[in-house]
């Protein structure tokens, strides 16, 4: 998980899982082409699809890697701690602490 990414650089339409999908032409190429998002029906059952998917990884006690250790890297992995409380978490920045803006104590 790239916290904090809003454009996924690998992606031919820049997709990201933390902004719906609008644009006509990439929906038919992106990872969810059966969901509209322009509409809350559509980005509604894609959030329930990604719980549900995160939820098989927790019956598994699955491994996570939380790439960036800032607000939202940490809001993530805490979330995810409490919902989903068999998951292996690690979180990981290139600065030497988390929040890396924050005073050290």
């Amino acid at each position: 998980i790239a916290a904090g990414c809003n454009f996924g650089v690998f992606h031919k339409w820049g997709e990201s899982l933390w902004f719906p999908t609008i644009h006509e032409a990439a929906r038919p190429e992106g990872s969810w082409p059966h969901l509209d998002e322009r509409f809350l029906e559509g980005r509604r059952r894609h959030i329930l699809e990604e719980y549900q998917a995160i939820g098989d990884l927790n019956k598994k006690g699955a491994s996570i890697l939380v790439v960036g250790a800032g607000f939202i890297g940490v809001e993530w992995i805490t979330e995810l701690q409490h919902f989903f409380p068999k998951l292996k978490l690690t979180i990981i920045d290139a600065l030497p602490q988390c929040l890396g803006p924050l005073p050290a104590k």
